[in-house]
């Protein structure tokens, strides 16, 4: 946990999500709000992914268990998964069994486990996914100013480690290219210049493949599900209209499914009438017209 939220941050974090959502934080102090590099919170800004994440799917999950439901089951239709509740909704989510052995755990924006499905779900706003760090330079220590990786998927030493691996993260025994076979069209004992998960691609292949490790691991029916503001031209809605850019996906994988926040708040005012979400579309709207005026 990071330092201490002051009351006037507090204030700010409130003014920034939609009302509803409130309830779905159980303690704002232990929450763990996104920080920048000088451990300042940082979802009380316009443009933040993390505060449009809670604006949704906060709002859905404060809602009664047969509302939730309803509305989970409508996402779950709309990714191609199986219905059924009850449906548990949880916010900045770790795995506690670390599935694929990361050292620093990829946090979930939102997760959604029903009865016989799950939905590892992505948020994103006005930034593009994330990117691999191994082919950055390293800062201090041993190997300083050389990369752990050199950007190709072909057999190379680390300068940190000095182990010998295709890739880096395999090499610190992380299970990306254990599952990869299973969800893309390639080969882990292949080379591959460049690496087939370079640039964002990295960012989305490491959901899928948490989503297939859960979905093995549950015997469930588990699906990477993106969700992004559309309208606005950001890079994620591009990216979201045709998944060419990344590897081809093995023949039973199922591909992320990209789904509109404007989307899934008519989905749920479909299964669920009721004004307060379109009071949501107003307010997403709002967020994404501030934030392309900033642009």
């Amino acid at each position: 946990m990071g330092s201490p939220v002051s009351f006037e941050k507090l204030a700010s974090l409130r003014s920034n999500l939609f009302e509803a959502s409130y309830a779905a934080i159980e303690d704002w102090q232990r929450f763990p709000w996104h920080r920048d590099k000088r451990n300042e919170v940082q979802a009380d800004k316009p443009n933040s992914s993390q505060a449009l994440a809670i604006d949704v799917f906060g709002t859905v999950r404060a809602m009664a268990n047969s509302r939730r439901d309803a509305v989970l089951d409508a996402l779950a239709a709309e990714a191609g998964l199986p219905l059924g509740g009850p449906w548990a909704l949880e916010l900045e989510w770790t795995d506690p069994e670390n599935l694929l052995c990361e050292p620093r755990q990829t946090q979930v924006d939102a997760i959604a486990c029903g009865a016989s499905a799950i939905m590892v779900i992505e948020c994103k706003f006005t930034e593009p996914g994330g990117s691999c760090s191994q082919t950055r330079k390293i800062a201090s220590g041993l190997g300083a100013g050389q990369r752990q990786c050199n950007g190709d998927y072909v057999r190379q030493t680390n300068p940190r480690t000095m182990v010998e691996a295709s890739c880096a993260l395999s090499g610190k025994g992380i299970r990306y290219w254990e599952v990869i076979s299973s969800l893309f069209s390639l080969d882990p004992n292949a080379a591959y210049s460049p690496c087939p998960f370079k640039g964002e691609a990295f960012q989305w292949m490491r959901n899928m493949a948490l989503a297939h490790e859960l979905g093995r691991l549950h015997g469930k029916a588990a699906r990477c599900v993106i969700a992004y503001a559309a309208g606005g031209g950001f890079p994620t809605e591009i990216k979201a209209r045709d998944l060419g850019w990344l590897p081809s996906f093995a023949s039973e994988a199922l591909p992320p499914r990209c789904v509109s926040y404007q989307e899934i708040i008519a989905l749920a005012d479909q299964v669920d009438p009721s004004p307060m979400w379109g009071d949501l579309a107003r307010w997403v709207e709002c967020k994404i017209a501030q934030s392309q005026t900033a642009r």
